[in-house]
């Protein structure tokens, strides 16, 4: 139940027994001037009755004292006539019982002057009387107490708002949005409650700021060692490698005679081995640094790598679409560990979708906002198995997506409206600052 029911219930219970105590206060006042009114009645009738008696008009006075229209009292006669109709009962039998009304008797004996005279009291129209003012009463505290619980609903939800405004913004905390506004609408208690959750969220703010620097940080240096690694590779062991093919060549040129053939055969061996460490050595430095990345601006390298599957799959189209074209320079201008994670994310997308989708197009989407880059590519394929996770794509977009993740960012792979699997990825741009990490030098 909501606060603002168990509210409600509360004044209702609240007027509910305000009520009933006001109805059993006057139940228990009827009581007693019920018993009150018959009595007197009785003391009327016994003098009516004896003044009849004393100027010899019994028993023929009993008709007179019936007509004279007393309300509440009966006279019978000792032979039990004249008998008028008892009042009629126009209040419910269980109000009368409530109220305890009940006929009153009392004897006159006259003697000689008329005998016995019967006394009737009926407490009837006393209590019609209670039943139409309480009925009037409680009619009148219906309306006013469903007056009241309207103005209360209405009440309770004006001061129940800025709680609604509260978890509002709670929620959009919980979403990441950390701009929290206090707005307790002058009740002390909210207020405060507002000023501790907005320094809840400055700290949340402060905190994510300093994750995710950390994370670019991080990244970076995972970026910068894997950039020496790759020097290396390119520096050191294509140097030998050369070296090696060099030798070998030479064998090849210095061969003669039959001893010379099995040389010259090793030799050979010797220039395939070569070849094939050189065009793994290639692959490695593919995947430690893009080489594309130290020679095109980001968006020419999107498109460089589009265009190289298009050439590879001619039967698939691949398009790649930037939005809105004049952010292209803030693309390009990006930071680098920003750019190698948009060039990553776009190149082990493609992969996958042209190894496990079998797609007859693939679109490469990416638009550029002030504070975030928002990349999706969708494919045509089958789509994600039923009940397959997509989590689970394989090495490469789990290590995307733990990037991502460090980077502040979010990625989502599902499928696609139209059928097929879109990948999706918000990346924050950070803000340029002395203590940014610095661009990646070119490599040679």
């Amino acid at each position: 139940m909501s606060l603002r029911l168990r509210i409600l219930a509360l004044i209702g219970l609240f007027l509910l027994l305000m009520a009933a105590a006001g109805g059993a206060v006057m139940v228990a006042n009827a009581r007693d001037a019920v018993r009150a009114e018959m009595a007197s009645a009785l003391e009327l009738g016994g003098a009516l009755g004896l003044a009849m008696a004393e100027r010899g008009e019994m028993p023929g006075g009993i008709g007179i004292l019936n007509g004279m229209g007393l309300r509440h009292l009966r006279f019978i006669g000792p032979d039990g006539l004249p008998q008028p109709e008892p009042a009629e009962r126009r209040a419910p039998d269980w109000f009368a019982a409530l109220i305890g009304g009940e006929p009153l008797e009392r004897r006159l004996d006259t003697g000689e002057l008329g005998g016995d005279l019967r006394i009737v009291a009926e407490p009837w129209d006393e209590i019609a009387e209670v039943w139409e003012d309480m009925s009037d009463l409680a009619a009148a505290m219906l309306a006013v107490g469903l007056l009241l619980m309207a103005a209360a609903h209405l009440a309770v939800g004006r001061a129940l708002a800025p709680l609604s405004r509260l978890e509002a913004g709670v929620e959009r905390l919980r979403a990441g949005d950390y701009a929290f506004a206090v707005d307790g609408r002058g009740v002390p208690e909210l207020d405060r409650l507002g000023a501790g959750i907005a320094a809840l969220a400055d700290g949340l703010a402060a905190a994510e700021r300093e994750n995710r620097q950390a994370g670019q940080r991080i990244v970076a240096a995972q970026d910068a060692e894997r950039r020496e690694i790759a020097r290396e590779i390119h520096d050191e062991l294509g140097a030998a490698l050369f070296a090696i093919k060099v030798d070998a060549g030479r064998i090849l040129r210095l061969r003669d005679g039959a001893a010379d053939s099995e040389a010259a055969e090793r030799a050979a061996k010797i220039l395939d081995t070569a070849a094939e460490v050189h065009r793994l050595s290639r692959r490695i430095l593919a995947r430690l640094r893009p080489a594309l990345l130290d020679q095109l601006p980001l968006s020419e390298a999107l498109a460089e790598l589009t265009g190289e599957w298009m050439r590879r799959q001619p039967d698939i189209a691949v398009t790649l679409t930037i939005e809105p074209p004049a952010a292209m320079a803030d693309l390009d201008g990006c930071d680098e560990v920003l750019r190698l994670t948009v060039y990553r994310l776009v190149q082990e997308s493609l992969v996958n979708a042209f190894r496990h989708a079998a797609p007859s197009a693939v679109a490469v989407a990416l638009r550029i906002d002030p504070d975030m880059v928002e990349i999706t590519i969708i494919d045509d394929g089958p789509g994600l198995p039923s009940g397959g996770d997509a989590g689970k794509s394989g090495f490469g977009i789990s290590g995307m997506a733990e990037r991502v993740r460090t980077l502040g960012g979010t990625l989502a792979i599902g499928t696609a409206a139209g059928g097929g699997t879109r990948v999706s990825a918000r990346l924050c741009r950070p803000a340029l600052s002395p203590s940014s990490p610095p661009a990646l030098e070119r490599m040679t």
